[in-house]
């Protein structure tokens, strides 16, 4: 910026005490539209099968080596720290048959979408929980965790982490723990009966929800598309907090969406990020007049604020899309903002 002379003497005044005058903020970083870095982006699911596969045969699990088999999704805008968006970081795992990802506990808050595989679980705090695919299992802030696998086939899930987030509030810490994570069978027996307990219990409270299984999610959106749809979002579910109501997570949002045959829904936009994984069929999504093609497997990410719509072209076959968002530390804030395609904002 091109300053008067008796503005740049006062600057050289000024710099040495570490104060700044306000007239040193260009008005081109007040824009009147949120901005952003991310860029819409897609991943094609052969080129992170592949990078999978690759890291299958070069990378060790065990401890003292390396702890997780991972494969991040960069955002082409945020290169220089290899983050999917400035708030999540997405992640592709897999797991050989008798491996285990060693136990440990940080300050972000996790999620699993898993994608396929038998035999494999996640331990929570205890809480052992048997993997199947559509399944979606929560590693909440500061809690124990590992992975093990008992079955005879590669396992692969989404692994999903408010990363950037609390990296940005300087609170990232990590915990690794001595050995294997044991089972709490009180805690496994109650989340096995569901919304029931056996008589006799001793357990002081419901634990919480960590598991939420694709049976249960599939009937749900079936049952949602013989009643109704969103108009920008086709058949529309988002995994909640039984105890509280509210998001998957403090940070993160979990959703799952049904694109009807033929379907094709409304453009909107949000000052909310959006990552979306196609679970089943194929479709297009258009994100500021950008066409993005996807198949099964693939995954793409819609920025903050951009026009997006999805479209389901199949005649046939339904279109399932999984997705994660940071809409609940917008939410949180007062920064939550919707609009649609013609200009009323919702």
């Amino acid at each position: 910026m091109d300053l008067p002379k008796e503005i740049q003497e006062l600057n050289d005044l000024l710099r040495p005490r570490w104060v700044s005058g306000l007239w040193n903020v260009d008005h081109a970083e007040r824009p009147s539209d949120p901005k952003t870095r991310v860029k819409p982006h897609l991943w094609k699911w052969h080129d992170i099968y592949d990078s999978l596969l690759q890291a299958r045969d070069k990378i060790s699990v065990a401890r003292g080596s390396v702890e997780r088999r991972v494969i991040r999704l960069v955002n082409p805008g945020m290169a220089e720290t290899e983050m999917t968006s400035h708030t999540i970081l997405l992640s592709f795992q897999l797991i050989q048959p008798g491996e285990v990802a060693p136990a440990h506990r940080h300050t972000m808050a996790a999620f699993r979408f898993i994608l396929q595989g038998h035999g494999a679980y996640t331990n929570v705090d205890g809480q052992k929980m048997m993997m199947q695919d559509g399944d979606l299992i929560l590693t909440p802030q500061g809690c124990w965790h590992e992975h093990a696998h008992e079955g005879d086939e590669n396992m692969v899930w989404i692994d999903g982490l408010d990363v950037p987030f609390v990296q940005a509030l300087h609170q990232i810490s990590f915990d690794p723990y001595k050995g294997r994570l044991p089972v709490n069978e009180s805690i496994d027996a109650a989340t096995f009966y569901g919304m029931t307990r056996p008589i006799g219990s001793t357990i002081p409270q419901a634990p919480p929800l960590l598991h939420y299984r694709w049976q249960d999610t599939y009937q749900a959106l079936q049952r949602l598309a013989r009643a109704s749809g969103n108009p920008f979002d086709g058949v529309a579910l988002e995994f909640v907090n039984p105890a509280t109501g509210g998001s998957t997570l403090p940070t993160m949002s979990c959703q799952v969406q049904m694109l009807r045959t033929n379907e094709k829904t409304k453009a909107h936009r949000h000052t909310s990020t959006s990552i979306y994984h196609a679970f089943r069929g194929s479709g297009t999504t258009l994100i500021n007049g950008q066409s993005f093609h996807w198949q099964k497997g693939d995954t793409f990410i819609v920025p903050l604020w951009s026009w997006h719509e999805h479209a389901n072209a199949s005649s046939t076959d339904e279109a399932i899309l999984f997705s994660m968002h940071d809409e609940p530390i917008l939410k949180a804030f007062g920064l939550y903002r919707e609009e649609a395609q013609a200009g009323k904002e919702s």
